[in-house]
């Protein structure tokens, strides 16, 4: 069904569709073996814009001059700054809920909030589970960790109503 709405569009609107097409042919880019041939493709597929279209793809465009060396080192270490990205979106949504948190404030609540945290295995945990020790007689191992996962010491996981004025003396 997809298909056929975009092939109406771009029948009826070929610039459209060349758009459509310059813009499926970039994601391309990242498939290349080696920063080399990603810049060939990219300097390729910039040639192929058309000047009643080079208005749409400026944004882009421009991006990828001001951040070449950036954008093409991808290719020489295949990582990206995904995570940190990501990160920052969260501390910003959690900003914007806190309504102007202070730096402190803020920074306490990342730091201190439960699951950002990277959980860590530890090389070798003896397993208790054989013996069926966690049985609802002993509740005091219903709130043991998973087997293989630890947390390391000097871990806070503190609530933030710890943080909050009412709950300080």
């Amino acid at each position: 069904m997809d298909r056929i709405t975009l092939d109406i569009w771009t029948k009826n609107h070929p610039s459209l569709g060349i758009a459509y097409e310059l813009k499926e042919s970039f994601f391309d880019l990242w498939d290349s073996d080696s920063r080399q041939k990603a810049y060939l493709k990219y300097q390729d597929w910039k040639a192929k814009i058309r000047t009643e279209l080079q208005s749409a793809f400026e944004p882009l465009t421009k991006a990828m001059a001001n951040w070449e060396m950036e954008i093409f080192s991808y290719f020489d270490h295949r990582v990206t700054n995904a995570y940190t990205e990501s990160l920052n979106n969260l501390i910003r949504v959690a900003n914007r809920l806190g309504r102007g948190y202070s730096f402190d404030a803020l920074r306490a609540k990342i730091l201190f909030s439960e699951g950002l945290q990277k959980e860590r295995r530890p090389k070798y945990q003896k397993r208790i589970d054989d013996y069926g020790i966690r049985d609802y007689n002993y509740p005091m191992f219903e709130k043991m960790l998973p087997i293989g996962v630890a947390r390391e010491r000097g871990e806070l996981h503190v609530s933030m109503t710890t943080f909050s004025s009412a709950h300080c003396i």
